[in-house]
């Protein structure tokens, strides 16, 4: 670890072994039905929803680090319920888009409880914890912002609870006007990916790590991958790299959409006492800010886990390391928990996530070639949620599953999804009226 700039112990992230061991990089040439790159949680799944749909395709999972080493792996470990379509509903009045959002928020319940099964019943050790979430609202404009998202939580039929005044105080370390909580899962996202990268072994998916991927050309027959110590030839090519591909090292025609790239950055303190954390968090959840600055928290292994979101940028270690912005995130976690501002750092790590406009990811072919599957931008509050279940969609759409009319319908409202012209000025009008009326 570099400790040198402003006692920020720098790691490439907390979650990560000191020692990391992966399967042998790529060596040689390979056929293969299905090739996935990218070993974050949506190249997990897809693979892990490939194979359960089809127990004899052959597929080939590459990842140019290790598993789980972009931002699957860097993320404070928050599995959320919310669909990034939520931010769409800037008006209620739209009932069609209300029974979407509500019937896409049921789905993504669905499949996040669908794996917490998977898990128990595998054997997987993930940490995996539901528990409540809460959104902290410090003043009067945040807290005209929650009571304007909790009636959008009514209308799409998420689970959640009002809190004001001693009620809210009572949830949280910091001065609130008011909280809202819904669910939320708690989990170790390093833990999660190696555990999802054993169950697929054990399922014949060959994983092949330290493997950059140099070329992607489609041909006749399908595509052919070139990295690192060898070629693949696969009938189709699934695209999961998300903010780690380096687009300029890449050699292919196929055009990648761009979606805007930002930065997360985390800190973690050394171990704190009961007394210290009671005090952070009375019941032990995680918070968050209702507002643009987003700052958010949890506590794990007796440390508090402090993040935030800091700045369009790119993938470079310079990034990651970003100095003024630890500075801010460590301003920031002192601001509003004082008593620990003698507390030194145990870990400071940042990453970089893509995100589209209107927060849904992309799930569909590139450049209409049936034979190369995009599905990335999975950012936002729920990115880690949407990319652990994307490999079902990953699946309808390269087999044209009929038979799974919800992925295909989820695939179809991501489509479809534009980010609404009027929607901010709605949004803020609807906020200022909550915050008059008191």
């Amino acid at each position: 670890m570099d400790t040198t700039l402003q006692g920020f112990p720098f790691s490439t992230s907390f979650w990560f072994d000191s020692e990391i061991s992966t399967s042998a990089p790529l060596n040689g040439d390979f056929q293969a039905d299905v090739v996935i790159i990218g070993g974050g949680f949506a190249g997990l799944s897809a693979a892990y929803h490939l194979r359960k749909r089809d127990a004899e395709l052959r597929i080939i999972l590459i990842e140019g680090k290790h598993i789980g080493y972009g931002a699957s792996g860097r993320n404070a470990g928050f599995v959320m319920n919310l669909p990034p379509l939520l931010w769409l509903l800037e008006t209620l009045a739209d009932a069609q888009r209300v029974a979407d959002i509500r019937w896409t928020t049921a789905f993504i319940a669905e499949n996040v409880n669908a794996l917490g099964l998977l898990l128990e019943a595998e054997g997987i050790d993930a940490e995996w914890t539901p528990t409540q979430h809460m959104l902290v609202a410090r003043n009067i404009i945040e807290a005209a912002t929650v009571r304007w998202l909790a009636a959008r939580f009514t209308a799409i039929g998420l689970e959640s609870s009002y809190h004001k005044g001693d009620a809210a105080q009572s949830l949280i370390g910091y001065p609130a006007q008011a909280v809202l909580t819904f669910p939320v899962v708690l989990m170790h996202p390093y833990k999660l990916a190696r555990g999802l990268q054993a169950l697929l072994t054990r399922h014949n998916v060959q994983v092949f790590e330290r493997s950059p991927v140099t070329q992607i050309t489609p041909d006749d027959k399908g595509v052919r991958v070139r990295a690192s110590g060898g070629t693949i030839r696969a009938q189709k090519v699934v695209l999961t790299t998300n903010a780690y591909l380096n687009r300029s090292d890449l050699n292919t025609d196929i055009a990648l959409p761009e979606p805007s790239t930002y930065h997360t950055y985390l800190l973690a303190t050394e171990l704190l006492s009961a007394d210290l954390q009671h005090r952070i968090s009375p019941a032990g959840q995680p918070f968050a800010d209702p507002s643009g600055s987003f700052f958010y928290g949890r506590l794990h292994d007796n440390r508090l886990l402090f993040g935030g979101i800091d700045r369009a940028s790119g993938n470079t270690l310079a990034d990651d390391r970003h100095l003024p912005s630890f500075e801010r995130l460590h301003r920031e976690m002192r601001r509003r928990f004082p008593f620990l501002s003698d507390v030194p750092m145990a870990a400071a790590w940042g990453g970089a996530v893509q995100e589209t406009t209107t927060k849904a990811p992309i799930v569909c072919y590139a450049n209409d070639n049936p034979n190369i599957v995009l599905n990335i931008g999975y950012g936002g509050g729920s990115g880690v949620g949407m990319g652990l279940l994307s490999g079902r969609l990953v699946a309808a759409l390269t087999f044209d599953d009929a038979n799974d009319a919800d992925a295909l319908r989820l695939i179809n409202l991501y489509e479809r999804s534009r980010f609404p012209l009027l929607g901010p000025i709605r949004a803020v009008t609807g906020v200022v009226k909550h915050m008059l009326s008191g």
